[in-house]
């Protein structure tokens, strides 16, 4: 990898990391080259072009590195449990040229976990908060490589978020208050990523497990199945206007809440039959009629773009394909003529055609579309996307949330949500696919 240049506004202090640009003003600074664990057990930021290192196989700081203040103790007992914790691990990618980004990733995503359960999107301040789609996706991603005891404290931690409504804000305070750093709001699709996690984690766990926990999601569930009716008009079929993963306020339905609550109703209805919750289950499988309905009528015919009445191609079209959903001839084709559409000049993507920065690739929608390409067996593809993921990571290894015009990492690294989702695609070219919930 090129090292990017440096600014010197990059070698600001910690405090000041991230705490500049806005997903609405192309940030084009990294703000960290990683993270590690910290003396409380939550992660502290590793400042970009820092001497600082982690010791390999952990997220603990080197101490023949640069000191980091904040940081916990690379005792020889801690950092033994942490390797053989990674070596017992099922980490996909092994014997490939992904194997060191894959590793990483799995550090990453772990070091990003608090103590209380809180899965945190980066160490970065602004960032440092509870998004439970990202949760939802560190939690499959952790029940893949066998970390179920982590994806289950994730599932309590977000569940004890909840809204009374059965919904939940944009993000939240990784202290367990239940607070919110601003006013975003409701997002529904984060009804349909924790649903789908519960989910995977349900299909995924020791069976000796499954029951326990799911016994004590059951008050979340079925709140959050109770959510999804109530957010979908069974006229139109489709969900009340909400941000979705572009956070952006909309006056219209968008493919990026249909398909994740089309996703969250299906997970849904097994999850609560299970539960034994027959008449609950029954109404949830209804709502995932509707909502299918609802996106056939009012997406399929344009193929799948963003709003409800247009608006240019856009990444949730993947939200209709594995590991999500089975793969179906329309969704299949539009994916196909999405990726090339949202192409940038640096071999990245961008969100949708309506995203403005044309120049910035966000990896999350990079590592979401080498997830669909490695689920429906298009190798090629899936290793194209892996590679260029692989050649953009910061000088610690991790994978950053933006790319820039130049090609370097920049924003926040490690961004967790990228690093599940890089997991999840390694599983799928391993030939251990994310289970799809049931139509």
């Amino acid at each position: 990898m090129c090292p990017p240049m440096v600014d010197p506004g990059d070698l600001a202090d910690t405090a000041a990391l991230g705490t500049r640009g806005t997903a609405w003003s192309p940030e084009t600074r990294l703000y960290s080259d990683g993270a590690v664990v910290g003396a409380d057990g939550a992660p502290v930021v590793v400042p970009p072009h820092s001497r600082a290192r982690r010791l390999a196989g952990t997220g603990f700081l080197d101490p023949g590195g640069a000191a980091l203040p904040g940081a916990a103790e690379a005792t020889d007992e801690a950092v033994r449990e942490a390797r053989a914790q990674l070596a017992a691990a099922s980490v996909p990618g092994a014997g490939t040229a992904f194997a060191d980004m894959a590793r990483t990733a799995l550090v990453d995503v772990r070091t990003l976990l608090h103590p209380n359960g809180a899965m945190v999107a980066a160490a970065s301040p602004y960032w440092r908060y509870v998004w439970p789609r990202d949760a939802g996706y560190c939690a499959a991603a952790l029940c893949l490589t066998g970390f179920h005891g982590d994806a289950l404290r994730i599932l309590y931690r977000v569940a004890a978020l909840q809204e009374a409504d059965g919904t939940w804000q944009a993000r939240y305070l990784p202290d367990g208050s239940g607070r919110v750093p601003d006013d975003r709001g409701t997002q529904l699709d984060g009804i349909g990523w924790t649903l789908w996690a519960a989910w995977v984690w349900a299909r995924t766990a020791p069976r000796s497990r499954v029951t326990g926990g799911l016994a004590e999601l059951a008050p979340c569930l079925l709140a959050a199945a109770d959510a999804i009716t109530a957010a979908v008009d069974p006229g139109s079929g489709l969900p009340r206007p909400s941000q979705d993963y572009w956070e952006h306020d909309t006056a219209e339905a968008t493919l990026g809440s249909a398909a994740p609550l089309l996703l969250g109703a299906r997970a849904g209805a097994d999850l609560l039959h299970r539960l034994a919750e027959h008449d609950a289950a029954l109404e949830c499988a209804r709502t995932s009629v509707v909502l299918r309905a609802g996106i056939e009528e009012h997406f399929a015919a344009l193929d799948y773009p963003r709003r409800a009445t247009g608006g240019g191609r856009d990444a949730s079209v993947a939200f209709l394909l594995p590991p999500f959903a089975p793969e179906t001839p329309g969704p299949l084709a539009a994916w196909r003529r999405t990726v090339p559409a949202l192409r940038l000049a640096n071999g990245g993507v961008r969100p949708g055609e309506e995203w403005a920065d044309t120049e910035t690739a966000w990896t999350p929608q990079v590592s979401l579309f080498a997830m669909t390409a490695a689920s429906v067996g298009d190798e090629a593809l899936a290793g194209e996307l892996l590679s260029w993921l692989d050649a953009r990571r910061t000088r610690l290894g991790c994978l950053p949330e933006k790319v820039t015009a130049a090609g370097r990492p920049a924003a926040v690294a490690p961004l967790a949500l990228t690093g599940a989702s890089v997991l999840i695609a390694l599983a799928a070219l391993d030939g251990r696919p994310l289970p799809v919930p049931p139509i």
